[in-house]
């Protein structure tokens, strides 16, 4: 019976001392079954969320949190079965047994929390693979408008130097048409000059020998009109001297008697 007692020396000496008082009373044959770890009436934590269940992060969240309660239940639930444990007989195999109901229960609970998470952590890098394909959708749509655009500007440059390039070569084609126009007015002008000087040149001994006649003919001229002076003023002097010399020969008929 010592040897008993020290075996069982974790338990009371009350708690035995009341056990062995109690041996002659009737036992039952098998003792009950203590009932899983877990939130009372439901089914396992890991029944009730199966692998493979998860469809959403928000149901993951969910389950997370449930797994946090979960697991205060089952905390409570150890902790009052040691207690009870230490009101019975077998106080270590009573112990053994809420502690393995405990790593039972716990491990239920774990293995949905790391599946749980586990589906967060893939759906996580599914959006952030799903957001870098949209960006890179975005980024390559971007890149396209932009080239285009580019294109578009490069397009509309080109067109526009060929428009100057034309616009200046009109101007130079009008330009050099006006000039040709203007150098065939100055050299049709200058032909023209050059034409009434040749014959100027050509007319001017003509010129010249009618500029003589003309000045001979003056002299001659006034020649005549000189000689026609001179004769008139000899007219005019004879015809006075006539005039002087008839009351002279008037008188002399008058008077016969008139001496010599």
């Amino acid at each position: 019976m010592q040897s008993f007692f020290q075996k069982t020396c974790r338990v009371p000496a009350a708690m035995l001392m009341a056990a062995v008082a109690g041996l002659t009373l009737p036992l039952p044959l098998v003792a009950a079954e203590p009932a899983p770890y877990g939130t009372p009436g439901k089914p396992a934590f890991n029944e009730r969320y199966p692998s493979g269940s998860i469809r959403s992060t928000d149901e993951a969240d969910e389950i997370l949190a449930e797994a946090d309660k979960e697991r205060l239940i089952i905390e409570d639930q150890y902790i009052a079965e040691q207690r009870d444990c230490y009101k019975k007989f077998f106080v270590a195999a009573c112990l053994d047994g809420a502690k393995e109901r405990n790593r039972v229960a716990g491990k239920q609970v774990r293995d949905v929390e790391v599946e749980a998470n586990a589906y967060k952590r893939q759906a996580k890098a599914d959006d952030r693979d799903k957001s870098l394909a949209e960006q890179r959708v975005k980024d390559e749509q971007d890149s396209a408008r932009r080239a285009a655009d580019q294109k578009e500007r490069d397009a509309a440059a080109a067109r526009k130097v060929q428009e100057s390039a034309a616009k200046q070569q009109q101007v130079k084609e009008r330009e050099q048409q006006s000039a040709g126009k203007e150098d065939a007015r100055v050299k049709a002008h200058e032909a023209q000059l050059q034409q009434k000087q040749a014959a100027d040149a050509a007319k001017a001994p003509q010129r010249e020998a009618n500029e003589k006649a003309y000045q001979e003919k003056v002299k001659a001229a006034e020649v005549h009109r000189k000689e026609v002076e001179a004769n008139k003023a000899q007219k005019d002097r004879e015809r006075a001297a006539k005039q002087q010399q008839a009351p002279a020969s008037g008188a002399a008929v008058a008077d016969p008697n008139q001496p010599k």
